[in-house]
């Protein structure tokens, strides 16, 4: 993606109408503006909008960002082809380098290929179970964990054991990482920024040092939209809401959101929003805050949910409220145990209808009650799925965290198995979340119903390791992970014949077909697995 920048003239005038710039379809545009007054405290003192009109009447608000100095900036991605104007508007409408400066920008269609831009940004699907583009087109969740990536992962130095010498052909230690995963799949990065970490401040939570977010927070979420990847963006974790004045918390989230806004995001709030603090305080309230002021300035509507901390079964947080479109889980890790389909089903059925997520699941690697092996986190993810999950967020240890080396004491208690990031980024299970995605890319993934056990659609030895979802009775898709796969599939068309194959979700190579004949009771029933591993068991009509 290449950032074009539009610099403004400054002319004695109220109004100016500006040189007008060309801009490919959803691509990230930057308008610079230069305060003609000072501020003692731009980042708290002024606010600058921009509204942009496009084609058939389309009308885009993007509010402005204090850059450093008398700089501003207003960020935006054109979503139709054609001529769009702008006009600002600022709080201080004596500053007429700020206020009703008017410019326009010709946006022309992508012709690339990336289906980010394609197709356009993310929303929420028109049955309300998955993400698509703007277009319409299906999007596959495929996330993977950098909890506090601006905080941690490096831009400029890589210590990969590939380059001894520091250098590092892809840039950096964040940037090789990105590039790995890419070749493996992953749509989607999931991060935040450590709000409370004071090298986003020059005085503390309530005056931002612009400087740190242009050196390290920009180049990775420029490089991020440039490869194609939806960035899952957090404000902080939840401990801020007792760290940060409520006040200061929404202003930091109210910039983050104008600096990136326009970036290809979907809103997560915060990690564990709902989770209390080290004094057992529940500050849910301000994080709902928070998300309302996110909500408020979410230009693009992009899907907004709140990062969960893990919660009884039957308790669906945040699911009420009106900026909340989507649902985050943190089914935990091993201390938690695999998710139960029974807490799927309450997220399935919840009304109104939302896509619904395992955003933090069986980390690999990571040790919370034990290390979770390989095994448990390709259980975790296959279970998601084929109980109406819209896609999953994989993490892998070294990673989630970043852990630079053995030397690396930051979050020794969970990434003690890990030696480094570059060995977690290793890890198999990663490579297993590609095999997972191509799995389900290659049928109609969206069109699955999850079962949930229902005895009219299967009936299982083992219900609750057997995970069952169906396309009608055209298509089966079970996934056995328990000692038995015996069972009777349900509901099939009477006197027709199916075709049934095993599928290695370590491998993605499949078994020989076996054949089902027509089915006289509209019943299949199942064989035994290949082996005692877990195993995907698919059955279509010939």
């Amino acid at each position: 993606m290449v950032i074009k920048k539009i610099s403004m003239l400054l002319v004695a005038t109220a109004v100016c109408r500006c040189f007008s710039a060309e801009v490919s379809q959803w691509h990230l545009t930057e308008i610079d503006f230069t305060a003609h007054q000072r501020y003692t405290n731009p980042y708290a003192d002024v606010t600058v909008a921009a509204t942009f009109t496009g084609p058939q009447g389309q009308s885009i608000e993007r509010e402005g960002f204090w850059r450093g100095g008398s700089r501003w900036t207003v960020r935006f991605a054109p979503t139709a082809a054609g001529e769009w104007h702008w006009r600002t508007i600022c709080s201080s409408e004596n500053d007429i380098g700020l206020h009703a400066r008017e410019g326009s920008l010709q946006c022309v269609s992508y012709n690339g290929t990336l289906p980010l831009y394609r197709h356009g940004f993310l929303r929420v699907s028109d049955n309300n179970r998955h993400f698509c583009h703007a277009d319409g087109t299906p999007f596959f969740w495929l996330a993977d964990t950098h909890w506090q990536m601006p905080d941690t992962e490096r831009v400029d130095l890589c210590n990969h054991p590939e380059h001894p010498d520091g250098s590092c052909p892809f840039g950096g230690q964040f940037q090789h990482l990105a590039h790995n995963r890419k070749l493996l799949g992953f749509t989607v990065y999931q991060t935040y920024p450590h709000a409370e970490n004071p090298h986003w401040w020059t005085k503390r939570f309530s005056q931002i040092d612009p400087a740190r977010f242009e050196a390290i927070f920009d180049i990775q979420m420029n490089y991020l939209a440039a490869e194609g990847y939806v960035i899952a963006l957090g404000a902080g974790h939840f401990a801020s809401s007792t760290r940060i004045p409520a006040a200061d918390l929404r202003r930091w989230a109210r910039y983050l959101v104008a600096r990136y806004g326009a970036h290809p995001v979907v809103w997560i709030t915060g990690q564990e929003i709902n989770a209390p603090d080290d004094r057992g305080r529940n500050r849910t309230e301000v994080w709902n805050a928070v998300a309302a002021e996110i909500a408020l300035r979410n230009s693009y509507r992009q899907p907004h949910s709140g990062h969960q901390w893990v919660v009884d079964v039957n308790v669906r947080p945040l699911g009420d409220k009106p900026w909340h479109t989507w649902f985050a889980l943190q089914g935990g890790h091993r201390n938690s145990g695999l998710t139960p389909q029974s807490r799927y089903a309450g997220y399935y059925h919840f009304k109104p209808l939302k896509p619904v997520l395992e955003t933090e699941a069986m980390y690999e690697g990571i040790n919370a009650g034990g290390v979770v092996t390989t095994g448990e986190t390709r259980r975790s993810a296959w279970k998601a799925m084929l109980c109406g999950c819209a896609g999953y967020t994989y993490g892998a240890a070294g990673v989630w965290a970043l852990k630079w080396d053995s030397a690396d004491t930051r979050w020794k208690r969970y990434n003690q198995a890990i030696s480094s990031w570059h060995a977690g980024m290793k890890l198999p299970g990663a490579d297993q979340m590609r095999v997972m995605k191509d799995f389900f890319v290659a049928l109609p993934w969206t069109e699955l119903t999850p079962r949930f056990n229902d005895s009219v659609w299967a009936r299982w030895k083992d219900n609750e390791r057997c995970v069952l979802a169906t396309l009608d009775n055209q298509l089966y898709v079970a996934y056995c992970y328990g000692a038995t796969a015996c069972g009777t599939l349900g509901n099939m068309k009477k006197n027709t014949p199916y075709e049934a194959h095993w599928f290695d979700p370590r491998t993605g190579r499949w078994t020989a077909k076996i054949t089902v004949p027509g089915t006289i009771n509209g019943e299949f029933h199942v064989p035994e697995k290949p082996d005692g591993n877990d195993w995907v068991l698919l059955v279509r009509l010939k």
